[in-house]
Protein backbone atom coordinates (compact mmCIF):
# COMPACT_ATOMS: atom_id res chain seq x y z
CA UNK A 1 0.00 0.00 0.00
CA UNK A 2 2.78 2.09 0.86
CA UNK A 3 4.25 1.83 -2.53
CA UNK A 4 0.95 2.82 -4.14
CA UNK A 5 0.82 5.90 -2.24
CA UNK A 6 4.40 7.00 -3.26
CA UNK A 7 3.24 6.46 -6.97
CA UNK A 8 -0.13 8.82 -6.29
CA UNK A 9 2.11 11.39 -4.49
CA UNK A 10 4.80 11.59 -7.68
CA UNK A 11 2.10 11.28 -10.09
CA UNK A 12 0.47 14.08 -8.22
CA UNK A 13 3.21 16.15 -7.96
CA UNK A 14 4.39 15.60 -11.45
CA UNK A 15 0.78 16.84 -12.17
CA UNK A 16 1.19 19.68 -10.25
CA UNK A 17 4.25 20.97 -11.78
CA UNK A 18 3.14 20.33 -15.65
CA UNK A 19 0.06 22.46 -14.45
CA UNK A 20 2.30 25.27 -13.20
CA UNK A 21 4.37 25.39 -15.94
CA UNK A 22 1.08 25.64 -18.03
CA UNK A 23 0.03 28.45 -16.05
CA UNK A 24 2.92 30.78 -15.72
CA UNK A 25 3.62 30.51 -19.76
CA UNK A 26 0.33 31.46 -20.61
CA UNK A 27 0.43 34.24 -18.21
CA UNK A 28 3.92 35.20 -19.59
CA UNK A 29 2.54 34.85 -23.14
CA UNK A 30 -0.29 37.06 -22.32
CA UNK A 31 1.90 39.79 -20.71
CA UNK A 32 4.18 39.44 -24.00
CA UNK A 33 0.69 39.90 -26.18
CA UNK A 34 0.19 42.89 -24.33
CA UNK A 35 3.60 44.44 -24.32
CA UNK A 36 3.59 44.12 -28.04
CA UNK A 37 0.25 45.79 -28.63
CA UNK A 38 1.48 48.53 -26.39
CA UNK A 39 4.49 48.44 -28.93
CA UNK A 40 1.97 48.54 -32.26
CA UNK A 41 0.36 51.99 -31.11
CA UNK A 42 4.46 53.34 -30.10
CA UNK A 43 4.91 52.65 -33.67
CA UNK A 44 2.05 53.99 -35.17
CA UNK A 45 2.19 56.93 -33.85
CA UNK A 46 5.95 57.29 -34.54
CA UNK A 47 4.44 57.05 -37.86
CA UNK A 48 1.86 59.53 -37.53
CA UNK A 49 5.09 61.91 -36.22
CA UNK A 50 7.12 60.97 -39.40
CA UNK A 51 4.27 61.03 -41.91
CA UNK A 52 5.16 57.39 -42.75
CA UNK A 53 2.15 57.05 -44.95
CA UNK A 54 3.53 53.64 -46.62
CA UNK A 55 3.57 51.92 -42.59
CA UNK A 56 0.22 53.50 -41.97
CA UNK A 57 -1.58 52.64 -45.28
CA UNK A 58 0.01 48.76 -44.02
CA UNK A 59 -0.87 49.18 -40.49
CA UNK A 60 -4.62 50.27 -41.02
CA UNK A 61 -7.38 47.71 -42.49
CA UNK A 62 -9.15 48.65 -45.43
CA UNK A 63 -12.32 49.11 -43.10
CA UNK A 64 -10.75 51.51 -40.77
CA UNK A 65 -12.77 53.96 -39.04
CA UNK A 66 -11.56 56.71 -36.55
CA UNK A 67 -14.00 59.42 -34.10
CA UNK A 68 -11.46 62.43 -33.60
CA UNK A 69 -12.12 64.49 -30.55
CA UNK A 70 -14.43 66.98 -31.91
CA UNK A 71 -16.60 63.57 -32.72
CA UNK A 72 -16.25 63.58 -36.74
CA UNK A 73 -16.27 60.19 -37.74
CA UNK A 74 -13.88 59.40 -40.83
CA UNK A 75 -12.71 55.74 -42.27
CA UNK A 76 -9.13 55.37 -44.04
CA UNK A 77 -9.29 56.57 -47.85
CA UNK A 78 -10.04 59.89 -45.81
CA UNK A 79 -7.36 59.45 -43.25
CA UNK A 80 -4.93 58.38 -46.59
CA UNK A 81 -5.90 61.36 -48.64
CA UNK A 82 -5.46 64.15 -45.29
CA UNK A 83 -1.95 62.66 -45.30
CA UNK A 84 -1.12 62.78 -48.57
CA UNK A 85 -1.86 66.33 -48.71
CA UNK A 86 -0.23 67.33 -45.77
CA UNK A 87 -3.57 69.02 -43.66
CA UNK A 88 -3.02 67.05 -41.14
CA UNK A 89 0.54 66.76 -39.33
CA UNK A 90 1.13 65.36 -36.17
CA UNK A 91 3.94 67.23 -34.70
CA UNK A 92 4.21 64.70 -31.20
CA UNK A 93 2.44 62.21 -29.58
CA UNK A 94 3.19 61.07 -25.99
CA UNK A 95 1.44 58.49 -24.89
CA UNK A 96 0.57 56.96 -20.89
CA UNK A 97 -1.21 54.81 -18.95
CA UNK A 98 -1.78 52.54 -21.73
CA UNK A 99 -3.58 48.76 -21.05
CA UNK A 100 -4.18 46.16 -23.49
CA UNK A 101 -6.78 43.21 -23.63
CA UNK A 102 -6.12 40.35 -26.24
CA UNK A 103 -9.06 38.71 -26.66
CA UNK A 104 -7.63 35.62 -29.42
CA UNK A 105 -7.62 37.95 -32.63
CA UNK A 106 -8.64 41.20 -31.21
CA UNK A 107 -6.95 43.62 -29.41
CA UNK A 108 -8.96 46.52 -27.24
CA UNK A 109 -5.71 49.19 -26.39
CA UNK A 110 -7.17 52.10 -23.81
CA UNK A 111 -4.60 54.96 -22.69
CA UNK A 112 -3.94 58.83 -22.20
CA UNK A 113 -2.08 60.95 -24.88
CA UNK A 114 -1.01 64.51 -25.27
CA UNK A 115 -1.35 65.53 -29.07
CA UNK A 116 0.36 68.49 -30.60
CA UNK A 117 -0.62 68.77 -34.37
CA UNK A 118 -1.74 70.86 -37.32
CA UNK A 119 -4.76 70.73 -39.14
CA UNK A 120 -5.46 72.56 -42.09
CA UNK A 121 -2.96 75.02 -40.53
CA UNK A 122 -4.51 74.96 -37.14
CA UNK A 123 -2.35 74.05 -34.25
CA UNK A 124 -3.74 72.09 -31.69
CA UNK A 125 -2.06 70.71 -28.18
CA UNK A 126 -4.60 68.56 -26.66
CA UNK A 127 -5.22 65.53 -24.01
CA UNK A 128 -6.85 62.85 -24.44
CA UNK A 129 -7.97 59.57 -24.06
CA UNK A 130 -8.18 57.10 -26.57
CA UNK A 131 -9.35 53.42 -27.82
CA UNK A 132 -7.60 51.69 -30.51
CA UNK A 133 -8.81 48.27 -31.91
CA UNK A 134 -6.61 45.82 -33.58
CA UNK A 135 -7.22 43.04 -35.64
CA UNK A 136 -4.52 39.93 -35.83
CA UNK A 137 -5.11 38.48 -40.02
CA UNK A 138 -2.77 36.92 -41.69
CA UNK A 139 -0.60 36.63 -39.55
CA UNK A 140 -0.46 40.22 -38.33
CA UNK A 141 -2.25 43.12 -36.66
CA UNK A 142 -3.90 46.14 -38.37
CA UNK A 143 -5.74 48.68 -36.93
CA UNK A 144 -9.35 48.37 -37.62
CA UNK A 145 -11.03 51.17 -34.95
CA UNK A 146 -9.76 54.49 -33.41
CA UNK A 147 -11.67 56.90 -31.06
CA UNK A 148 -10.54 59.31 -28.62
CA UNK A 149 -11.91 61.87 -25.96
CA UNK A 150 -10.57 65.35 -25.08
CA UNK A 151 -9.52 65.30 -21.18
CA UNK A 152 -11.75 67.93 -19.37
CA UNK A 153 -10.00 70.44 -17.30
CA UNK A 154 -6.23 69.42 -18.71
Amino acid sequence: MNRRHAIVALALTFLFLLVTRISTTAQSDSANLEEQIKQLERDRQNSFVHNDISALDRDTAEDYTTIGSSGKLSDKPQMMKNLKAGRTQVLSMDLSDMKARVYGNTAVLTGRAREVSVTEGQQKDEQVLFMRIFVKANGRWQAVAYQQTPVAGK
